[in-house]
């Protein structure tokens, strides 16, 4: 096998921890730098990987540094939303990166996400968004028996979420394309409610809402968020011959042949069905393995490039901007900034209960408690 591919990390936390494991995991690269403003966040980084021969970091509190120093191939960036276009940005124009791994939300608006996509085709950087469930074998069962027609023609997908669009329901807007094939969306509508003046990760979200899509295969999809105490990433999918039942690790299927509901517990190719942190370990590892194919020419597509990370980002933002307007919007998003914002900004959304709270303060280490997007 070729050289394995130099990976350099934009901070050290929770998301970027699984996209490390998914490099090691895959065999196919060496970790070569970190960059984070706290020296512990790296030490505590480390630890981690201790037991990986591939891993062999240098420390940076700079990340411009990190890119100029570790000659880094690969670039994960795992900093707070507002910090992803600009770090994209920054390493897609340093000379040798071929790829940047992006965590999920593309960004915190669609202006930003466009800048990243500009910049990435531009040198002719790959861009990969982390919507790491499209590698899940429940996830790609599930699509593989919508398209062999298993429950005829699907009619409406339910999910439920909570604590922010962006950060929850992203990874139901790119799950509702991935299981329909990658379909267009072609509608929003969608309603939310803030009274408090809560953020996640210095992106400002809402208590609760509705959302309504549209797609051009005349399916519909749905994300309650927040209205219920229920949350749980995967979906119930009705079609006119059957239903699917999915999670992140199985699937229950009921259609004419099945004798009541079937249940499937398909196992990966990192990890059997069941075993500890199934979901990170092998989707991380999936995704992994499949930008080293993309990067090195093996294959000529990655199934969370940047355009399907645009559109499960504008579908959120399609929400937004439905609940803005008061209407049905029709993709594409014209609006380029963060209609939740504008919102907050122009007082149509008043604040109830004063008292700015990020739900990730927990996170950050030190006094600071409200923003660090160069912290993950």
């Amino acid at each position: 096998m070729a050289d394995k591919l130099r990976v350099g990390v934009i901070g050290c936390g929770s998301m970027t921890t699984n996209h490390t494991y998914g490099y090691l995991n895959s065999a196919r690269y060496e970790v070569v730098g970190i960059s984070d403003l706290s020296e512990q966040a790296m030490s505590d980084f480390d630890e981690k990987f201790a037991e990986y021969s591939d891993y062999k970091a240098e420390h940076f509190t700079d990340f411009r540094e990190m890119l100029s120093k570790a000659r880094p191939e690969v670039v994960s960036v795992g900093v707070w939303h507002k910090g992803h276009s600009p770090m994209t940005v920054a390493a897609a124009a340093t000379p040798g990166v071929k790829a940047v791994l992006c965590e999920k939300p593309m960004a915190d608006s669609l202006g930003a996400a466009r800048e990243m996509l500009i910049k990435t085709a531009k040198n002719g950087v790959k861009l990969v968004i982390g919507h790491q469930r499209r590698f899940l074998p429940a996830y790609t069962l599930a699509r593989q028996m919508i398209e062999d027609g298993e429950i005829g023609d699907v009619r409406l997908i339910t999910s439920v979420a909570g604590d922010g669009l962006p950060n929850y329901a992203t990874h139901q807007t790119d799950m509702f394309r991935y299981l329909l094939g990658d379909v267009e969306c072609t509608w929003v509508t969608g309603q939310v409610e803030r009274q408090t003046d809560h953020w996640e990760r210095a992106t400002p979200i809402e208590d609760k809402a509705l959302a309504v899509f549209g797609f051009e295969n005349e399916a519909q999809a749905m994300i309650v968020s927040d209205l219920t105490p229920v949350r749980w990433q995967g979906a119930r999918i009705y079609g006119s011959q059957g239903m699917i039942e999915m999670t992140t690790d199985d699937l229950y299927l009921m259609n004419a042949n099945s004798s009541g509901w079937a249940h499937h517990k398909p196992d990966g190719e990192f990890l059997k069905y069941g075993e500890d942190r199934f979901e990170w370990i092998e989707a991380g590892a999936a995704q992994a393995r499949e930008l080293a194919d993309w990067v090195e020419g093996r294959s000529d597509y990655h199934r969370n490039n940047g355009d399907n990370g645009y559109k499960a980002l504008e579908m959120i933002h399609g929400v937004y901007e439905s609940a803005r307007l008061h209407e049905q919007v029709f993709i594409p998003v014209k609006t380029m900034v963060n209609p939740l914002e504008e919102m907050i900004n122009d007082g149509h959304l008043q604040v109830r209960y004063p008292g700015r709270h990020d739900i990730r303060a927990g996170q950050l280490r030190g006094e600071n408690l409200g923003e660090d997007i160069d912290n993950a």
